[in-house]
């Protein structure tokens, strides 16, 4: 059976037929709708693996269980999908996910029989996720919240913690709290890196912090939507995942899990060359600021392309959280041998890969180093968090306090970088 998928083209808050979906026995089958293709406005939900094609036999899936990469981005997953199966007392199946979770999945794509259905639904107020947090138990955990909210329902919003989608203000947020077994203080560790990105001149959403009742709420305005909060206008997402062309079950130290890959893959993606160098050396800063606020969760699903009617960009940063067990080594390879080690060497070595010049990465990278050695702990306390538990998280700080305290190392590795190029020694780039 041929399942119907949707997309918002730029500047609706209605969807659109783009095509169909057949999946069965481990392979599919997308095909476009002619109508769909001959609108003016009309894009591919991806340009790589859903180029558009008259062909007849539409466009194979066999990989991934039959389904577009951009699809599975789409689908619930994690938290989302748990409470799916657990409602529906079985484990469902891909398509059956697609078409049961709510509407509130990241990007502009629904696949589904009943599209009235997913556009009946109305996200929740954040006034009434507050009643639920004051009417918590002492023992239980802020996330609680969210389920008793939801009449223990469902999200479409990937990740493993609970989260939900909120009005708030005339926008729509992404709501996270703390959940069992999370390590202290999460939101509020979120928030300050976050806080301190934008400073650094990354792009990030609007983001807030509440406490309510002694328990913190971390709010992110929702970037992939815009407009009427109730019936919204919606952004295509791809995620890095997709980008790089993985699989479900790639794991990690396949070399396509990089930064540089993905720096490569991107100048696919995105036409406007203007845009790309921008968007280059924003990924790059990225990858340098989480090594230094020790991000080790910067896998490919937490970084992404979106498309918002002029070409596919860079998406704003989210999911930035520091570890407490930070070891300098990140989820995606940074340097052109594969290694996932965020040394100064490596990080500043690969450079030219992103067309940033070194010096001035260097400079940018002493800056931010200084920035947040001299911030996180007092913001971490001005955003409730104890003197107590601060003392924590200093090993995910560690790079940047010792290149706030040795900036000299960052002239030494630019000097080690300039002799080994004058002796016409590169080190090996990803295919």
């Amino acid at each position: 059976m041929k399942t119907p998928v949707w997309t918002w083209l730029p500047g609706s808050s209605e969807p659109t037929l783009a095509g169909t979906l057949a999946a069965d026995a481990g392979r599919g089958q997308f095909q476009y709708h002619d109508a769909y293709m001959e609108m003016a406005d009309a894009r591919p939900l991806d340009p790589m693996e859903l180029r558009f094609t008259r062909r007849a036999a539409g466009i194979p899936i066999l990989r991934n269980h039959g389904l577009p990469r951009v699809i599975i981005d789409a689908m619930p997953a994690g938290y989302g999908a748990d409470r799916l199966n657990a409602r529906h007392e079985r484990n469902l199946s891909s398509l059956e996910l697609l078409e049961l979770g709510p509407p509130d999945g990241v990007g502009a794509i629904e696949v589904c029989q009943d599209i009235e259905r997913k556009l009946q639904w109305r996200p929740r107020l954040l006034s009434e996720l507050i009643e639920h947090i004051n009417d918590l138990e002492e023992s239980a955990p802020s996330s609680r919240a969210i389920r008793r909210l939801l009449d223990d329902g469902m999200t479409s919003a990937g990740g493993e913690r609970p989260k939900v989608t909120l009005q708030h203000d005339g926008r729509l947020w992404l709501a996270k709290l703390q959940d069992r077994g999370d390590v202290p203080h999460l939101p509020a560790r979120e928030f300050v890196v976050m806080q301190m990105a934008e400073e650094l001149d990354i792009q990030v959403p609007r983001i807030l912090l509440e406490q309510h009742e002694g328990r913190e709420v971390f709010l992110v305005e929702r970037f992939d939507r815009c407009g009427d909060p109730v019936q919204p206008q919606r952004h295509l997402f791809a995620s890095a995942h997709t980008v790089l062309g993985l699989e479900a079950n790639t794991t990690p130290g396949d070399a396509r899990r990089s930064y540089l890959v993905l720096a490569e893959q991107m100048r696919r993606w995105i036409a406007d060359k203007a845009a790309l160098q921008i968007d280059l050396q924003e990924l790059w800063r990225r990858m340098a600021y989480n090594a230094l606020v020790g991000n080790g969760d910067d896998h490919p699903r937490n970084h992404g392309l979106i498309h918002e009617g002029r070409g596919w960009r860079l998406s704003k940063a989210f999911d930035i959280t520091p570890l407490p067990t930070f070891i300098r080594v990140l989820a995606l390879s940074v340097a052109p041998d594969g290694s996932q080690e965020c040394s100064v060497l490596n990080l500043l070595d690969a450079c030219p890969h992103f067309g940033f010049d070194p010096r001035e990465a260097a400079t940018w990278l002493g800056d931010a180093a200084v920035h947040v050695a001299s911030h996180w702990q007092q913001r971490l306390r001005d955003n409730g968090v104890p003197a107590g538990h601060i003392g924590q998280f200093a090993l995910a700080f560690d790079l940047a306090t010792e290149l706030a305290e040795y900036p000299n190392q960052i002239d030494e590795a630019m000097d080690e970088i300039e002799l080994q190029r004058r002796k016409g020694r590169r080190r090996q780039h990803p295919r």
